[in-house]
């Protein structure tokens, strides 16, 4: 069947337009793919980069633990020892007072005396 002229060149317009919309079409399709890879490629890098510093914060909640842990212990031995050496701070302070007499009953008798003494030296009160 033949084909007029005004009819062909109405088929072949129509060809190019489907042509340059299939084009169009395909540009369209690789430009989202590349925006698709482009940021499939960030979110993977900052997953990697959430998943790390979650790691980052494991590692430390664990070693902060095992420092707590160790500084607890520190802190009792430490306790334990200035306990020790204030007990023996005081028994040398009682052999000491006991070695010079300031453990003598007398002396307790004589606290009231020494605030009332005659010849202790007073400070000036400004008036």
């Amino acid at each position: 069947m033949p084909v007029s002229r005004r009819k062909y060149d109405a088929l072949a317009a129509d060809y190019e337009r489907v042509r340059e919309q299939r084009d169009e079409a395909q540009r369209q399709v690789r430009a989202m793919q590349t925006a698709t890879r482009t940021a499939a490629g960030q979110f993977t890098a900052a997953d990697d980069t959430l998943h790390r510093v979650r790691l980052a914060r494991i590692r430390d909640a664990v070693s902060y633990g095992g420092r707590i842990d160790r500084l607890l212990r520190v802190v009792a031995r430490l306790r334990t020892d200035l306990a020790t050496a204030e007990r023996r701070a005081d028994r040398v302070q009682a052999a000491y007072d006991h070695a010079v007499g300031l453990d003598a009953p007398s002396l307790d008798y004589g606290s009231a005396w020494q605030s009332r003494r005659e010849d202790k030296p007073r400070t000036a009160v400004a008036p």
